[in-house]
């Protein structure tokens, strides 16, 4: 397949729902990035990983760099991937996804349930079987991508569209209201949520933005 033929082949979708899974993946450390830096005390984040449960009040314990360390493999990974250079983005992808898979293994064998609980309609469900079929279908899917781009040699990516320059200028130049609405903001009140808000669209539209429309193109 040429760069002119705009159908894809099976692994330039693969690609498509990888660079999905990962943004969607660094949204989380992303906004909490900003929450636990910008916010201070009255923010406090949590996460158990391979049964130890890393957690802080904005930056008081060292566990805060567990979400910068986060945040940094989904950008890193994103980048390397938007630049087609497979060298790097696919052996990163397969130990990022495998690090999840082996995270939610030690769960369903070794850690405590992951639990979802419905207040409202009384609803709990044990979702740990359904969360490590999820993080092994995912690299699976990476497995996948990487036998089908064997022998591929990616082109540089096209460049980016005006629109898309437009998003990220935008995105940009919304951070300082955005530092305000965090800083200065009241927890869990409408100026807080709309900072909540507008950090995870301010995300999800730069994923958007450096988003290969071709999934990557084929020298």
């Amino acid at each position: 397949m040429t760069a002119d033929n705009p159908k894809k082949s099976w692994h330039q979708r693969l690609f498509t729902i990888l660079w999905l899974w990962i943004s969607f993946r660094t949204l989380l450390p992303w906004l909490v990035f900003f929450r636990l830096t910008f916010e201070g005390d009255s923010y406090s984040w949590g996460s158990r990983y391979f049964g130890h449960m890393f957690h802080s009040s904005g930056l008081a314990r060292l566990d805060f760099l567990v979400v910068y360390a986060l945040l940094a493999m989904g950008v890193f990974l994103l980048y390397h991937l938007w630049r087609s250079n497979f060298r790097v983005a696919i052996p990163a992808v397969l130990a990022y996804l495998g690090l999840f898979a082996a995270n939610a293994l030690y769960d369903l064998f070794l850690g405590e349930p992951i639990i979802f609980q419905g207040d409202t309609l009384g609803v709990t469900l044990n979702v740990t079987v359904v969360f490590f079929v999820l993080q092994l279908g995912m690299l699976l899917v990476g497995i996948a991508w990487w036998y089908g781009t064997r022998g591929v040699k990616p082109a540089s990516p096209k460049p980016m569209a005006k629109y898309k320059k437009t998003i990220v200028k935008a995105c940009i130049a919304y951070l300082p209201v955005q530092l305000i609405l965090l800083i200065f903001g009241e927890p869990h009140e409408l100026t807080d949520e709309i900072g909540v808000i507008t950090t995870l669209l301010q995300g999800a539209l730069l994923a958007f933005a450096f988003y290969p429309g071709s999934g990557y193109r084929q020298a």
